[in-house]
């Protein structure tokens, strides 16, 4: 039996905040192409705003900073891999001695992050900065929310067709 072809995402496999979440198919988890147009974009912070996409096992994140905005430090359980697309950031990174140090970065340049490690950024310039971000495992709460950022388990498990 051939394997199973992308299914488009619509609006049917989200939690009621509108944030996709993985489409399960008859056969297990399937396929699934979306497009950052089609996810909704929220407020993480004064000048961040940030999309946000989940698959079984990582979330991916992509955040567009204003200039001079500034993402607080913070630390998460999930080891955290960023690509700056666009713009020039300055990450504040706890190193192994527990003071903060900062790298600054740019296109096409990657921080990997390990989980339980502090840090947090900063936009270098007058430029807006894109970032991608990957999560692994999967996060369930984004740091300093009230709520899950994910769809509940039944929601999850729709299918588009």
């Amino acid at each position: 039996m051939p394997a199973p072809g992308p299914e488009e995402v619509t609006g049917e496999v989200t939690d009621e905040s509108g944030i996709a979440a993985t489409a399960f198919g008859e056969d297990g988890p399937a396929p699934v192409v979306i497009a950052w147009s089609d996810v909704p974009s929220e407020e993480a912070g004064p000048g961040v705003r940030r999309q946000v996409i989940h698959g079984g096992r990582q979330t991916m994140i992509r955040y567009v900073y204003s200039p001079g905005a500034v993402f607080a430090n913070h630390a998460h359980p999930q080891e955290q891999v960023t690509v700056v697309l666009r713009g020039r950031i300055a990450f504040e990174i706890a190193g192994r001695d527990g003071r903060l140090d900062r790298v600054e970065m740019g296109p096409g340049q990657v921080a990997v992050i390990p989980g339980g490690v502090a840090h947090g950024a900063a936009v270098v310039g007058d430029e807006v900065v894109e970032t991608m971000n990957t999560l692994s495992p999967r996060r369930d709460l984004a740091p300093g929310a009230a709520r899950p950022d994910h769809a509940p388990p039944a929601a999850a498990q729709e299918t588009s067709r």
